[in-house]
C-alpha cells in the first residue's frame, strides 16, 4: 500500500502561476467539500468565492487579507472565503464540532485541487471583522474561517526574496511516531 499521490503532494505555495483556473474545476473543488464528513450531516460550511477575471471583486477580497499575504495571493486565480455556520439547525444549539468540520471540507478541496494538479494556500492571515461586514454575516450564527488562494503552482523567482526562500525550502513533516501513540492495555 502506498499513501495518496494527492495527499502527498498537495502543498501551500506561494507562488501562482497566471494558468486559468476553469469554471469546472472550481465545481469540482466544491463537489469535494460537500462529500466532507460532518456531525450529524450538519456540513457548517458555506464558501464565497471570486475568480481573478472579476478585478474590482477580487481586488476587494485581496484588501480582506492581512501580512504579507496580500503580495502573493493576488496572483492566484480564486480566492475563497470559508465560512462555519456555528449553531446546529436542529433545536439552533451551538455546534462545537463546525471548526473540526470546516476543516475537513477545507481539506477535501485541498486534496481535490492537488488531484487537478492545482494547489491551495489556506490563510488565516485575514481581517475576520471587516471579512464579516463585507459578506454581510449574521455574528450569531456564522464566522469566518480562512481565504484560501487557489491556483497553478508558480515560479517562485516571481516572489520577493524572503518569501522565495520559504518557498524552495524543502517540505519536512513531523515523524509519524512523534504524534502517535498507541493506547496498550
Amino acid at each position: 500500500m502506498k499513501l495518496n499521490n494527492a495527499i502527498q503532494n498537495r502543498w501551500s505555495p506561494r507562488a501562482f502561476s497566471d494558468r486559468q483556473v476553469s469554471r469546472e474545476m472550481i465545481d469540482l473543488l466544491f463537489e469535494a467539500a460537500r462529500w466532507a464528513p460532518s456531525a450529524m450531516n450538519e456540513q457548517p460550511w458555506k464558501y464565497y468565492f471570486v475568480h481573478r477575471e472579476n478585478q474590482k471583486i477580487f481586488n476587494e477580497v485581496i484588501g480582506l487579507l492581512t501580512g504579507i499575504n496580500p503580495g502573493w495571493a493576488q496572483h492566484a486565480q480564486v480566492l475563497i472565503i470559508s465560512v462555519m455556520k456555528k449553531n446546529f439547525d436542529y433545536k439552533n444549539r451551538p455546534n462545537g464540532k463546525a471548526l473540526h468540520d470546516i476543516g475537513a471540507a477545507n481539506v477535501s478541496i485541498a486534496i481535490q485541487a492537488a488531484e487537478m494538479g492545482l494547489q491551495v494556500h489556506q490563510m488565516g492571515g485575514f481581517d475576520k471583522g471587516k471579512s464579516t461586514e463585507y459578506l454581510h454575516l449574521d455574528t450569531e450564527n456564522f464566522e469566518p474561517v480562512t481565504v484560501i488562494a487557489v491556483g497553478f503552482q508558480g515560479d517562485a523567482e516571481q516572489l520577493s526574496e524572503d518569501l522565495k526562500l520559504r518557498e524552495l525550502q524543502p517540505r519536512e513533516r513531523k515523524e509519524v511516531g512523534e504524534f502517535v501513540t498507541e493506547l496498550e492495555i
